[in-house]
């Protein structure tokens, strides 16, 4: 088994996707937002690049839809919900699709649609996040969504947090990238303060002064779920670990 890891949807790295299990994480906040909605029984969360794309998909689907988003951290005008983990509480959530779009998360998951796996990753769900990729037995790539394509501390953190994870778990040996090997170190120092190191990185900084700090202490929480978001016919839908041991290694992930 290799790990690589991506340190943003622009690198490089996607577009070797092909035949690997992937880890979309986007820490502030769409895979911390969308692992939340699933934790509290949302049906599916469908990721969309644009705000038209997300409004037509939702005009296809009709009742029991809810239209989600941001821009500049911002929910949009006219969509039920924003980009904060508070929205999506069980009685808001439970039973519905969304359908999401986010300034950088969501696009990550279309980088890498030629990928074999792909799940959501977040410290909310990490340990969970690691079972289920070590139970498919592929190569894995974690791609950080960053941020307009640049480097994003809290993400290359939690890619960190999740080989360490996996390693802890292996029963086989694991080659990591050079890449993989500088997440992992990268993480070990904000290992026991993830809330300090959210709250000083410059996306953490920024969408406090828009009144969101709040956001980075439910971001900041470690295994709250064991809830993994696997991409399943275009829609994230809730799965365990233990699913990822029936997982249909020959199927390629198939977006709608």
């Amino acid at each position: 088994m290799v790990i690589e890891v991506a340190f943003s949807r622009l690198d490089p790295a996607c577009r070797s996707a092909s035949g690997q299990a992937v880890a979309a994480i986007d820490i502030i906040r769409a895979t911390t937002t969308i692992t939340m909605a699933l934790h509290h029984g949302c049906a599916g969360v469908i990721p969309v690049r644009t705000l038209s794309e997300a409004r037509a998909v939702v005009e296809r689907l009709g009742r029991g839809t809810l239209l989600a988003g941001e821009r500049g951290a911002e929910r949009v005008t006219g969509f039920d919900l924003g980009n904060s983990p508070t929205e999506y509480g069980q009685e808001r959530v439970k039973g519905k699709t969304i359908v999401l779009t986010t300034t950088n998360g969501t696009r990550t998951f279309q980088a890498v649609s030629g990928a074999r796996a792909i799940i959501a990753c977040s410290f909310l769900n990490v340990s969970a996040a690691a079972r289920w990729l070590k139970g498919t037995g592929l190569n894995i790539l974690i791609v950080c969504a960053g941020r307009h394509g640049r480097f994003c501390l809290e993400d290359v953190v939690g890619s960190g947090m999740l080989i360490d994870r996996v390693l802890d778990i292996a029963d086989r040996p694991i080659e990591c990238s050079d890449a993989a090997r500088a997440a992992r170190q990268l993480f070990l120092p904000y290992r026991d303060d993830l809330l300090g190191m959210l709250q000083g990185c410059e996306w953490g900084r920024a969408i406090s002064q828009k009144g969101f700090g709040a956001d980075l202490e439910i971001c900041g929480q470690v295994d709250f779920t064991d809830v993994v978001p696997v991409m399943q016919d275009g829609y994230l839908i809730a799965k365990r670990p233990r699913d990822a041991v029936d997982y249909d290694r020959s199927q390629p992930v198939i977006y709608s």
